[in-house]
């Protein structure tokens, strides 16, 4: 996510932020550089390679004699502008975006992992091997085996013989790391979780893609509604808040 150590970090993640939330509305004109260095205490060269790391994010573009007008959110597709909408500030996830997240997050993950049962070839079948040896070595640790987790799905992403899935994968994971917290709940580094991936590698093997749906999609129906109450947890909300907003949709 923007916001690290350089200015011009800082001050770009701060306006993306802004832009996604509608305080700075689409199709407005951000404030001339001037302003803005003022507004953020920096020089202007700082504010100017701001602009451009939002002009890279598509979320602004500069019209000759007029300014920098403030483009729609949604038709960007940064990693960065997503996480936005998922944890608008420090400490709050939008369970609506995430809910949405989610959704797209279980269909990818259950197509893409039915066409590598269909596809795969005897060296994805290797890796996969290696991979699930691999993560069996960093049960008990989280962060490696989450680590090793990632790596895994992108093997999976590469037995479809699609590269775009590949690419979707790697974008999911960026997403996913202003989520940790939450998605942890659902993915314990314990021998039952490790379980569920031999068993997916085996029916991989065995080119069962009708299971593998049937599986990779009950681990998503039972996984999303543990990680939004996780994500209600997380910000204070009350069990009754959570039951009765999850009813409300």
């Amino acid at each position: 996510m923007l916001g690290g150590g350089r200015k011009a970090d800082r001050v770009a993640g701060d306006l993306l932020r802004r832009i996604v939330g509608g305080s700075i509305p689409v199709g407005a004109l951000l404030p001339k550089e001037p302003d803005l260095a003022l507004e953020y205490g920096v020089n202007r060269s700082v504010v100017r390679e701001a602009i451009k790391l939002l002009e890279v994010h598509r979320l602004v573009r500069p019209i000759k004699r007029r300014g920098t007008a403030v483009l729609d959110p949604m038709a960007s597709v940064s990693p960065e502008v997503l996480q936005a909408m998922l944890v608008p500030s420090e400490g709050r996830v939008d369970r609506a975006r995430l809910r949405d997240y989610l959704e797209i997050r279980a269909t990818l993950d259950v197509q893409m992992s039915v066409l590598a049962a269909e596809r795969r070839t005897e060296a994805d079948l290797e890796a996969l091997d290696r991979q699930v040896d691999v993560l069996a070595t960093a049960l008990g640790d989280r962060e490696r085996y989450h680590h090793e987790a990632d790596r895994f799905a992108r093997l999976v992403a590469r037995a479809t013989q699609n590269r775009i899935f590949e690419m979707l994968v790697w974008w999911n994971q960026e997403v996913a790391t202003e989520l940790r917290d939450v998605l942890n709940a659902v993915r314990p580094a314990t021998e039952p979780h490790l379980t569920g991936v031999r068993t997916l590698v085996r029916l991989f093997r065995e080119r069962d893609a009708a299971s593998v749906r049937m599986i990779v999609g009950a681990y998503h129906d039972w996984a999303s509604p543990r990680v939004l109450a996780a994500a209600a947890l997380s910000t204070g909300e009350s069990l009754s808040t959570l039951i009765s907003g999850d009813h409300a949709r």
